[in-house]
């Protein structure tokens, strides 16, 4: 007897998982990972006000952010959504697999950069939390589309918005 997995198990909001070929996938893992390599430089040598300066650019001929939407089957019929998620779930693989340390900015910058070149409206958003074992603050940075988390929002609930690049939109629910 088999035993199928439970449709639970997905979270609501993962599209299904990508199609099409392994060699496509390994491409997009080794452009992570250059960007990455980019990204953790840029972040040591260039000063943040420049790197949120070139974070809230848009480039020429751009699509604007559609609006944010809590209705899951909109999110999955959304062709940019998709393409988001898979972009996110690779740029993650490859701060795993780089020998250096790429933790959520530059994460969080490669992704942006990935998906700009293909045309998809993505935002940067910057938190803070109190850090109660040193009792400063922690900043996290993670990516979102139409309102949704797809790198780094797996703890983001815990950190308080202080910024969003870009910020050229309404912010209201579809």
């Amino acid at each position: 007897m088999t035993t199928e997995p439970a449709a639970s198990a997905v979270p609501a909001t993962r599209p299904p998982p990508p199609r099409g070929d392994i060699w496509i996938q390994r491409l997009l893992v080794i452009e992570a990972a250059f960007c990455l390599a980019l990204a953790v430089t840029s972040v040591k040598l260039i000063p943040f006000r420049r790197l949120a300066a070139w974070s809230s650019r848009r480039p020429e001929g751009a699509r604007l952010m559609p609006p944010d939407t809590t209705d899951l089957e909109v999110l999955r019929a959304d062709p940019d959504w998709r393409q988001s998620w898979r972009i996110g779930r690779l740029v993650a693989v490859a701060a795993r697999k780089v020998p250096f340390k790429a933790v959520c900015l530059p994460q969080a910058l490669a992704g942006q950069s990935m998906l700009r070149r293909r045309g998809v409206p993505v935002e940067i958003v910057y938190g803070v939390k109190r850090d109660t074992e040193s009792g400063g603050i922690a900043a996290h940075a993670w990516l979102e589309y139409r309102g949704r988390g797809f790198l780094g929002h797996e703890v983001a609930p815990d950190h308080t918005e202080i910024a969003r690049f870009p910020s050229d939109r309404a912010r209201r629910p579809e």
